[in-house]
């Protein structure tokens, strides 16, 4: 359309100009006529070339951002939420926080939120494994229960998580928690299965990291807990497999594991083996935070 409206201004500035004397003012008009073509093109490709160096810039700082073990804006899945709750039997808090954790659990689809009860300090309950892991967890730090850990120490809550101790508001800050878990996504997908030989739980499974990034000092381990009667007993923890270090797992890489629990189950009815379960996750070293955990049914 340029080129057109340019061409009639031109044949109407020489039929006006071209005879006679005004031929020396149309040359001149002409020149003029053609150094602005010209600075025309040369702005045109200027513009261009400022074009196409932004765009590769744009796109070589976006490679170089740097990514971490829980880096969302790449491929990610939904991250479920193991809560590990530390109780004594001698503890008076203790029953009230297992209660709001317990009902809270089972208004959750199986696996999406999963409690587990761990006794600590000599109660009868507890497991060399269950007192290892809360000193792992805490080192020197302040010690007591209840203690609860949501997806390791991505949120702590000693004692109570309302000092009021009233149940109902107890309830209520437990259940904000897990909701504002619940938004948050993973890097990692795990799959698994159980089964019982010569009396030993073995879980067999594989774990894929779904994103981009490159995921290090990561660890797989598992707990197998009992389904008990009473409240502080209804995810009582048994087990805890010894950790499989993971020195890294990189983008879209899939990897199998397998676990034998210590139990002995080669005594129990079917009915007593129905109420074990087992729970993988995945874990960061230095963070302790837990980055997936899966629910083997």
């Amino acid at each position: 359309m340029l080129t057109s409206v340019m061409g009639t201004v031109l044949l109407t500035i020489k039929q006006y100009l071209f005879a006679g004397e005004n031929k020396i003012r149309y040359n001149n008009i002409m020149n003029k006529y053609k150094n602005i073509i010209k600075i025309n093109r040369l702005f045109l490709f200027l513009i261009s070339l400022l074009l196409v160096v932004f765009s590769c810039s744009v796109a070589v700082s976006s490679q170089d951002e740097p990514e971490s073990n829980t880096d969302v804006r790449v491929t990610s899945v939904p991250k479920n939420l193991l809560v590990e709750l530390f109780i004594n039997a001698d503890c008076a808090t203790c029953p009230k926080a297992a209660f709001c954790l317990e009902d809270l659990t089972w208004g959750y689809e199986p696996g999406r939120v999963v409690l587990a009860e761990l006794h600590i300090w000599g109660d009868g309950h507890d497991t060399p494994e269950t007192n290892a892991r809360y000193d792992w967890y805490v080192g020197d730090g302040i010690k007591g229960t209840p203690d609860t850990f949501f997806n390791g120490m991505s949120e702590r809550i000693q004692g109570l998580c309302c000092d009021c101790g009233d149940i109902n508001e107890n309830y209520d800050g437990y259940q904000q928690i897990i909701e504002k878990h619940l938004t948050e996504f993973s890097p990692i997908s795990i799959t698994a299965n159980q089964s019982i030989y010569g009396g030993k739980m073995v879980i067999e499974g594989e774990i894929s990291n779904v994103s981009h990034s490159l995921l290090q000092n990561l660890f797989i381990s598992g707990i197998v807990y009992f389904e008990g009667d009473d409240t502080e007993f209804y995810y009582l923890v048994r087990d805890i497999f010894e950790n499989q270090d993971i020195c890294q797992l990189t983008p879209m890489e899939k990897r199998k594991f397998s676990f034998v629990s210590d139990l002995d189950l080669s005594e129990l009815t079917d009915d007593e083996l129905d109420r074990y379960y087992a729970v993988i996750f995945i874990q960061d070293k230095l963070s302790k935070e837990i980055i997936q955990s899966f629910l083997v049914q």
